[in-house]
């Protein structure tokens, strides 16, 4: 299955949230072996809501909606490996800090890699699992998800994930 989203400011930004929604929720039913997160700039966008307590597994965040590093933080308690890719511009620093505070609060530190790439090179964005792979032009951020115009592909295609699996493990490590 193949699922392309183009949006922009005044169309589609609620799909590609609902999008994010609906594979993180997946995550936290049915945890990947690993999760890779690139994203050149990110954030710590909220994206489950949890406000009636639909999420057990979030419940110690409170009925509120749940950031981008709390639902990392809760698929690492699970055994997921996660791997996120950024680089070190600033505006990644408030989400990069959050990560690594809750790696040594929720003990997780051996389970969550954060790598920069200072080569000035990397433009990939991508959110890979084991059975799905988004890619497109959009990072992890309010502005990508809600005011740019992007594009993100959904594809659950058996041999297109296993190479983007192998892709993302050559890269950044993690595992298969």
């Amino acid at each position: 299955m193949t699922r392309v989203i183009r949006k922009s400011k005044a169309q589609s930004a609620g799909d590609v949230l609902d999008l994010l929604n609906a594979l993180f929720t997946a995550e936290l039913i049915a945890p990947s072996r690993c999760l890779w997160l690139v994203s050149p700039w990110i954030s710590d966008v909220e994206i489950i809501d949890n406000s009636v307590g639909t999420y057990p597994v979030l419940a110690h965040y409170g009925k509120r909606v749940v950031r981008l590093a709390e639902v990392l933080g809760t698929l690492a308690m699970a055994g997921t490996k996660i791997v996120i890719a950024t680089t070190p511009d600033l505006a990644n620093s408030t989400f990069i800090r959050r990560m690594q505070l809750l790696r040594r609060d929720l003990h997780i530190e051996q389970v969550v890699d954060i790598q920069t790439d200072y080569s000035g090179r990397l433009h990939t964005k991508a959110l890979t699992g084991d059975d799905y792979a988004l890619a497109g032009s959009m990072n992890i951020t309010f502005n990508g998800i809600f005011i740019r115009e992007e594009q993100v592909e959904l594809k659950t295609d058996t041999e297109y994930v296993a190479q983007a699996r192998m892709d993302a493990y050559d890269r950044f490590g993690g595992v298969l």
